[in-house]
């Protein structure tokens, strides 16, 4: 009838997740847990948006269609209905928990293995790990994006990493013995 195209199974968003490394951390990699907010079914109302025993109710200024239907002369245009915004059904006793929604935003822990050597913008990618699907819809992915701080001494040429070690003049012109650092803390 007029409700197949809201059952039909819909994936859920992919979220974007900016994480900040220190620039060691991204030179030897790492495994690290990140909390990713979400949006998930309502618990209460397991996405039916309805208060317990109530059900959304067929809209009766669309008939349940999700569209208005307006005619000028030979053409006939369509326009979401403006009273349930092309939902087709009322939400009349909204659940309380998630406010007529369907869904919650909930933080959730992913493990994420970061390999040795990315740099700002390497971008690591976990399969369903995304904003829950509707009406049995897979999950989306998440994109987990790298920034790397900028080190005192440490900078990246393409594969190299390059040591900048401030001297004086005078060490310079004379010459010295100075300690240089390591990405690994040895001189």
């Amino acid at each position: 009838g007029n409700y197949t195209y809201r059952t039909r199974a819909l994936r859920g968003a992919d979220i974007r997740y900016d994480l900040r490394l220190r620039f060691i951390e991204a030179a030897f990699g790492k495994k690290t847990e990140i909390t990713v907010e979400r949006n998930v079914v309502c618990p209460v109302c397991e996405g039916s948006r309805c208060e317990s025993g109530y059900q959304p109710e067929s809209c009766d200024r669309c008939k349940g269609t999700g569209q208005e239907s307006r005619t000028q002369g030979f053409f006939t245009f369509q326009k979401p209905c403006p009273k349930c915004h092309g939902a087709g059904q009322i939400i009349s006793h909204p659940c309380l928990k998630c406010r007529g929604t369907g869904k919650i935003k909930i933080g959730k822990k992913v493990s994420i293995k970061i390999p040795a050597g990315v740099d700002t913008g390497s971008r690591l990618f976990l399969a369903g790990e995304g904003e829950s699907g509707a009406y049995g819809g897979p999950a989306g992915d998440l994109y987990v994006f790298i920034h790397v701080e900028p080190h005192e001494f440490f900078v990246r040429d393409d594969t190299n990493v390059i040591c900048r070690v401030p001297i004086s003049f005078i060490q310079a012109a004379l010459g010295d013995k100075i300690e240089v650092p390591t990405l690994t803390g040895e001189k």
